[in-house]
């Protein structure tokens, strides 16, 4: 294992001296413009070369471990932006804890440093895994994946922290029922075990939870966790999440346990917001600003994919087309403001009310756009009448000023495989049910072509 040395003064002499003799490490060499002249001097005097500065030490190739002792971030950022992409680096505190390794002379001991050693090499890849994930379902799978293999536990799970909603949901889980992975979503309260893990300075180690005062949480009880660590996940200061390792029996876990999961950590906790950022983009890209609701783009996207789908499994795909009647003369009465709330507000009333599989998008203007998976024609035309009544039954803003004295829709469904054989026919066939339906005096859905229309 060849190691290089930066920076280092005479409180550090301990660690050169150890790492000089141990058998298994061979130093290369040290940075003459970093460390201070006593340890310069001490690295001479234990036949270790020592090089002009940094930048010529981090020429060399055959380096395997940099050991930063000089504190500074300068420094550290010019070695990672300089050294080679299979060059390990590591700070003070794990060189002392290899050192304290070092020092003992039993076989365990240097077993022990040898996992050590391939678990720092094993984060390196992680984090490299963990950079290439697509999203943050893909990142969450992985880091509760390594987690659990560098810790050899059964069971894992990863709570991501939501600051808009203020609330901690899985977002992956290991090795527990269907019953738990149930549980997606819950709010931080005083005194709850999630508040108590978030306000400690590092992991929360529990060998046995049965005998934990203050435990409460009957569903690991139930699940049959008996010992666990919990490491939250902090970045700038700022809640990320937890990281739960979880073992079914009683287990005093070790300092190398700890030290390798807050290690991790940092990787992980990089990893998660990067993802968020990513996927926060994604959605943008796909996303209506007014409304929230998908945009044009992506509803067309989508059909499509329902299309080949519904083709591949022989089953119905329904559109339902929708139009807010008489939507210019309420901006012309109210306003272009009020008419955005009439919007948004009907978006919600559309999420709220369609189907979890339905795909609902704005079309464009006032126009809106819901795909129905496996639903054939009548059951489609339940649906969207169920949304007319609803958004009729709605109290909007000023709607006394619509000639209803509500705010209410026209729409028109059409299915395949009866009506069409493509995306853009069916949306052309629940267009001209639509324009039948405000054609019939609105306030009415009207199927392509053989069901009667429904009006309020």
């Amino acid at each position: 294992m060849n190691i290089v040395i930066v920076g280092g003064s005479k409180e550090e002499t301990s660690t050169l001296q150890t790492l000089a003799e141990a058998s298994s490490v061979k130093m290369l060499c040290l940075a003459e413009d970093i460390g201070d002249k006593e340890f310069i001097e001490l690295a001479k005097s234990l036949d270790i070369p020592v090089v002009q500065n940094l930048k010529s030490l981090l020429e060399r190739t055959d380096i395997d471990i940099i050991i930063d002792l000089s504190g500074r971030e300068d420094v550290a950022r010019e070695i990672t932006e300089n050294k080679l992409p299979r060059t390990e680096v590591i700070d003070r505190s794990i060189a002392n804890l290899i050192c304290q390794l070092l020092d003992s002379e039993s076989r365990a001991t240097y077993d022990l440093i040898d996992k050590l050693t391939r678990e720092h090499w094993s984060l390196y890849e992680i984090g490299i895994n963990l950079s290439s994930a697509k999203d943050l379902s893909e990142v969450s799978k992985t880091i509760v994946q390594h987690a659990t293999q560098l810790t050899n536990t059964p069971a894992g799970s990863l709570a991501v922290y939501d600051e808009k909603s203020g609330t901690m949901y899985f977002a992956a889980m290991l090795g527990f029922s269907p019953d738990m992975a149930a549980q997606h979503s819950w709010k931080l309260r005083p005194g709850g075990l999630t508040s108590y893990i978030l306000n400690q300075n590092g992991p929360v180690i529990i060998s046995d939870i049965k005998k934990h005062p203050g435990f409460d949480s009957p569903r690991l009880l139930k699940e049959g966790v008996r010992a666990l660590i919990a490491c939250p996940l902090f970045l700038d200061n700022k809640v990320v999440g937890i990281i739960y390792i979880d073992d079914f029996k009683v287990r005093e876990f070790d300092s190398r346990d700890t030290s390798i999961l807050c290690l991790f950590s940092t990787y992980a906790a990089i990893a998660i917001e990067k993802a968020k950022l990513l996927d926060e983009a994604k959605m943008l890209a796909i996303t209506d600003d007014l409304t929230k609701l998908y945009n044009h783009r992506h509803f067309n996207q989508q059909l499509g994919a329902e299309m080949i789908r519904a083709k591949r499994y022989k089953e119905s795909l329904s559109l339902i087309l929708l139009d807010i009647d008489h939507f210019k003369q309420y901006n012309d009465v109210n306003g272009h403001v009020k008419g955005n709330e009439v919007l948004k507000q009907l978006s919600d009333v559309l999420q709220r009310e369609c189907r979890t599989s339905d795909i609902i998008a704005r079309y464009g203007g006032e126009e809106f756009t819901v795909i129905c998976p496996k639903a054939d024609k009548i059951e489609a035309y339940q649906i969207a009448n169920r949304l007319r009544e609803k958004i009729q039954a709605h109290d909007f803003p000023y709607a006394h000023t619509q000639p209803l004295a509500r705010v209410t829709i026209s729409a028109g469904v059409a299915t395949y495989p009866e009506d069409a054989d493509e995306p853009l026919d069916l949306i052309e066939k629940a267009d001209a049910g639509l324009y039948l339906a405000k054609r019939r005096g609105r306030n009415r859905v009207c199927a392509y072509p053989g069901l009667k229309s429904n009006a309020g």
